[in-house]
């Protein structure tokens, strides 16, 4: 009867249990197990991440590493093809490599091409003087004058040049050596001429042997000369290239000499302005 009663208990409790969980389960029962996705949003599809395969590290950033998304009033309008600032002119340099002066407008002189031929000329008029002594009576001659030069030889160099050279003056007044004549100064002799380049400043010296010569100033007819003497001439100049081998120009003169006569001496002296013209 005892036992009886035992189970009779046992089943009773069991039953309260039974009845006590009950509500539990049924209000579990009640919950969806799953749940109707909401429409996806704009913003949703935008921060939407594909799923990782499993097994794969978590590599989703953390907040703080996040950038902010750009505000429609950052965000830049792309214009396509860009726009770019218009191409500045260029101003070519003012010369034509470093440490060399601007350029200069004008003619540019040309070069000057050395050449081993030397030639000269010059012609011009200046003073004439010739004294002398005849018997125990003395004469001087004295004047304008006319004087020609014209030089043939080599230019070992841009500043040296060495020619034969047959020059002469002749004056231009009646001498004291006779009636209606005039006389003139006949010289050939080793011109030896010195160059300052680029400036092509020049100085000639000429060692000649001379004579005087005494013409009848309208046709030129030899009445009488003299012994042959010694004499020289100087030359000082400047000339300008007109071409790369040519060049013109004006030089002061002063020649020398000194003759015999039977037994009279004569001297000459001059001067003059002269214009030349050289090739070397």
């Amino acid at each position: 009867m005892s036992w009886g009663r035992r189970g009779a208990g046992r089943r009773w409790a069991l039953s309260v249990l039974m009845l006590a969980g009950a509500p539990v389960r049924a209000q579990d029962a009640q919950v969806p197990l799953t749940r109707e996705a909401a429409p996806a949003t704009a913003a949703d599809r935008r921060g939407a991440v594909a799923p990782l395969p499993p097994g794969s590290p978590d590599v989703t950033p953390s907040p703080a590493e996040t950038p902010p998304l750009a505000t429609p009033a950052e965000t830049r309008p792309v214009v396509d093809p860009p726009v770019s600032a218009p191409p500045t002119a260029r101003v070519p340099p003012a010369s034509v490599g470093p440490g060399l002066p601007p350029t200069v407008a004008g003619p540019v002189p040309e070069e000057h091409r050395h050449s081993d031929f030397f030639f000269h000329a010059d012609l011009g008029g200046g003073y004439f003087r010739v004294s002398g002594s005849r018997g125990a009576s003395s004469f001087t001659t004295d004047g304008g004058a006319l004087g020609v030069g014209l030089a043939l030889g080599w230019s070992p160099n841009d500043e040296w040049a060495i020619g034969l050279e047959l020059w002469s003056w002749k004056s231009l007044t009646d001498s004291g050596l006779g009636k209606d004549t005039s006389v003139e100064l006949q010289a050939l002799g080793l011109n030896v001429t010195r160059y300052l380049v680029p400036a092509d400043v020049f100085a000639s010296v000429v060692v000649s042997g001379t004579r005087l010569a005494i013409t009848d100033p309208s046709d030129h007819i030899e009445y009488g000369a003299s012994d042959i003497g010694f004499g020289f001439k100087v030359l000082l100049g400047k000339e300008w290239r007109v071409t790369s081998w040519l060049g013109l120009g004006l030089a002061g003169e002063l020649f020398l000499s000194v003759n015999r006569d039977s037994s009279q001496t004569l001297r000459t002296l001059g001067g003059g302005l002269v214009f030349s013209i050289t090739g070397r």
